[in-house]
């Protein structure tokens, strides 16, 4: 009798013809389209944010919708606030829930790790405490996409920490206990986590180094790595590899992780992660 596996994988999405013309036509305009500007570390980061604010990098400039408004989530850092910007449904139609979208790589590389997670971690915290009250649903559901996902996986597992042993923060994560979650998160837990296209390992499974295109495919080795060294500046291998940094080598197991979306295109560089994290969970 022949051997059935328990887990399985529909390699027929990952043939290269499993592809539409569509897509490689889009893949390939977006491969001309990053041939066209600079890199963000041949000018600089806050030259490059600049230049995005003004659309003048390879991509138009970015559209703020006006049914959109501002806020500020306090800081652990005394004096400091962190900016957020809340988007309400077209309709008239009261909300159900609250997602979080992380969006971009932190404070990096002014002020590399773990600036970045604990900023995440002081947002969600503050939005689980604050959701009801202020936007009148509970916060369920958060996502990102390439570094925000790895920064996700590991409040998930510090959420544990704090609701499992209630006077550890967690020191993996360098983090400080707030007294109130010792009773009020008790029994939290996302309805669901959307991750997209993300990095769990940031010594890198094998795709990053392995994906090769006629030029820059919106990330490559060379885009990646920057973004890592500006994260994690100085960082070994064993010290990119711990959990606190790289989410891939959390334990676990025993604990109550929430339901989650992994999503990733078949031509991405990160596409290892994708797989292999979500065999995992």
């Amino acid at each position: 009798m022949a051997l059935q596996s328990d887990f399985n994988i529909d390699t027929s999405k990952f043939r290269p013809e499993a592809a539409s013309n569509e897509v490689k036509n889009v893949n390939e305009e977006l491969i001309d389209t990053m041939k066209r500007g600079p890199k963000w570390f041949q000018v600089g980061a806050a030259k490059y944010r600049a230049m995005q604010a003004n659309g003048e990098t390879m991509f138009p400039q970015a559209v703020v919708l006006d049914r959109g408004w501002n806020f500020s989530i306090p800081s652990r850092e005394n004096g400091r606030d962190i900016p957020c910007r809340v988007m309400t449904p077209e309709n008239t139609i009261d909300a159900k829930a609250v997602f979080t979208h992380i969006h971009g790589g932190g404070l990096a590389p002014e002020n590399p790790f773990p600036a970045g997670p604990e900023d995440c971690f002081d947002a969600v915290e503050w939005l689980i405490d604050n959701s009801k009250e202020r936007f009148g649903a509970d916060l369920q559901f958060v996502g990102g996409e390439v570094v925000p996902p790895s920064l996700l996986v590991p409040f998930i597992t510090h959420l544990e920490t704090l609701t499992q042993q209630p006077q550890s923060a967690g020191g993996h994560l360098a983090m400080s206990t707030y007294p109130h979650l010792t009773t009020s998160r008790s029994s939290f837990n996302f309805s669901c986590l959307i991750l997209n296209h993300g990095i769990f390992d940031l010594s890198f499974l094998p795709q990053v180094n392995i994906f090769k295109k006629r030029a820059t495919l919106i990330l490559d080795q060379e885009l990646v790595e920057d973004y890592r060294n500006a994260f994690c500046p100085g960082m070994s291998l064993e010290q990119l590899r711990h959990s606190s940094v790289s989410p891939f080598y959390h334990e676990l197991k025993g604990l109550d992780m929430p339901p989650a979306i992994f999503t990733c295109g078949t031509e991405d560089c990160l596409l290892d992660d994708t797989v292999m994290i979500s065999a995992r969970w």
